[in-house]
């Protein structure tokens, strides 16, 4: 039966274990995934909270255009340290370097796939940040000291673009457990592993919560265990991550608060306008928002679920590639200024203003501040034209030989 074919994969740390499967054992590395999702930053992604040790790489499935922070232990209060990059479809390729603490133009790299690397990434406190990951770039990522390896990740970037929904309300069911036939007649396992849940994405009223989950393979001719099917090899089937979404709610009590300071740790809101041409369409993303992260978005007071939106199959919908992250406007056509705002974790984030550019006119503010800025210079202009006119009429009262001091 499928649901004895999971094993215990996600027990919680400390609890007493029952007899595990060779499966389980070798996705013990989701314990780090998950006390990510739960510990991590939003603003910087999942946030990986324990680096491996050299000699024992971490392996990890994540998923595409949604931002992920590698740590780096130690840096950068011992020094400085690089990041480098192997691609894992280049048989025999060396690690190259791609990024390093000092100044940004210290390393400029010259081949293309570095330089894209370089482009979408940061450090932070020597913790590498991706900002928007793609499919193509998976692949081990280690960060050294000189010659001292400090952190070793191999990294699976599935594809959001084939992420599967699936909503308890609606009766959508998750993906089965696949067998497949690979090459000399081998034969392999595709299933799903799973996060934990993430808190419901609001209190005090119907809510809804998600947890996401990877696609992993486990082979017969690895009895190793399993891996992300994007590093288990070619020849497999297609198959993508998984996000499932269930109604929840829950009372705005203190448990609700603590897991709420959990995912907003930095306070945050960001305040924006749009002015949208009839029929238009747009995308407003949430700031410090991913599929790992609860979100939750209004129009007014309307909240915006993941259910209200199916049913409604209106203009409005919610990005599936970041688990409701953004809100997409297909063919906005008001005639007056809508107005949304966003919350992560229970917090506001974010306000959007979207109107069309007959409504949209200027703050009271922006006005006070380009009324200031007018005085200011017609002031100055007069006094420098003060100044020009005593400094003519002082040359024109200068005496003859006199030489000015």
């Amino acid at each position: 039966m499928r649901s004895a074919s999971r094993c215990l994969l996600l027990q919680p740390l400390g609890t007493p274990q029952l007899a595990m499967c060779p499966r389980a054992v070798a996705l013990s590395f989701l314990f780090a995934l998950i006390s990510a999702v739960a510990n991590g930053d939003p603003s910087l992604g999942v946030s990986l909270p324990e680096p491996c040790l050299p000699g024992r790489p971490c392996t990890l499935a994540l998923i595409s255009d949604n931002p992920v922070t590698l740590r780096c232990p130690g840096a950068p209060h011992q020094g400085p340290v690089s990041w480098q990059y192997v691609d894992p479809s280049r048989p025999g390729e060396r690690p190259a370097t791609f990024i390093r603490t000092g100044h940004p133009l210290a390393l400029i790299p010259i081949r293309a796939k570095l330089w894209q690397l370089r482009l979408k990434t940061r450090l932070l406190r020597g913790d590498l940040r991706i900002l928007d990951p793609g499919v193509e770039d998976s692949g081990v990522y280690t960060c050294r000291r000189g010659d001292a390896m400090l952190a070793y990740y191999e990294v699976d970037f599935q594809d959001a673009g084939r992420l599967h929904i699936s909503h308890a309300s609606l009766g959508k069911a998750t993906l089965a457990n696949t067998t497949v036939e690979l090459a000399g007649g081998a034969r392999g396992q595709l299933f799903t592993a799973w996060a934990r849940w993430q808190p419901c994405d609001r209190c005090g009223g119907p809510g809804e919560r998600k947890r996401v989950g990877f696609c992993y393979a486990q082979l017969a001719s690895r009895p190793q265990g399993p891996l992300p099917c994007g590093l288990a090899g070619r020849g497999l089937p297609q198959r993508g991550p998984e996000l499932r979404v269930e109604s929840c709610e829950v009372p705005c009590d203190r448990a609700y608060t603590l897991s709420r300071d959990e995912w907003s740790k930095a306070p945050l809101l960001v305040v924006t306008r749009y002015r949208a041409l009839p029929y238009a369409s747009a995308r407003l993303r949430c700031p410090t928002a991913s599929i790992y992260s609860p979100v939750y978005w209004q129009e007014g007071p309307t909240a915006l679920t993941w259910l209200d939106l199916h049913q409604r199959n209106g203009s409005v919908s919610l990005d599936k590639a970041t688990g409701g992250g953004t809100l997409l406007l297909s063919s906005w056509n008001g005639t007056d200024a809508s107005y949304y705002q966003c919350y992560v974790g229970g917090r506001l984030v974010g306000r959007f203003l979207v109107t069309p550019p007959r409504v949209l006119a200027p703050a009271p503010e922006l006005t006070r501040a380009y009324s200031a800025i007018e005085s200011l210079v017609v002031g100055l202009a007069i006094f420098l034209i003060f100044l020009l006119f005593l400094s003519i009429l002082q040359s024109c009262r200068r005496k003859p030989g006199t030489i000015m001091a």
